[in-house]
């Protein structure tokens, strides 16, 4: 390092290269594990987060399913057409549902 007092310069050896090689060999190694171990760090803490989330997620999908599904047979038992507890028309209702967000979700793919 260069000091910027010139008394304090004259005192520093002239040909400090251990120093320097030093420096330069702890700087690129500083930049290697900075490109290496930077982004294998945020892959596993990205692994570690999204795969609970990914499980709650599901899990909670298919309780919301099987509400929906609940909630159906429900309200279609009180048509007059429909036995109470009946699942038929419920199965129906829901199949339509996703056969037309299937069908939506398929014509915006081919745009």
């Amino acid at each position: 390092m260069m000091s910027s007092d010139p008394l304090e310069a004259a005192q520093e050896p002239v040909d400090d290269w251990p120093a320097k090689a030093s420096a330069t060999i702890v700087e690129y190694v500083g930049t290697v594990r900075a490109k290496t171990t930077g982004p294998a760090l945020v892959a596993s803490r990205y692994a570690v987060y999204s795969l609970p989330m990914a499980l709650i997620a599901l899990m909670l999908a298919i309780l919301l399913l099987v509400l929906l599904i609940r909630l159906l047979v429900v309200a279609t038992g009180l048509l007059p057409f429909v036995e109470s507890g009946e699942t038929w028309l419920a199965y129906y209702v829901l199949g339509a549902i996703f056969v037309i967000g299937g069908a939506v979700l398929w014509r915006k793919k081919e745009r």
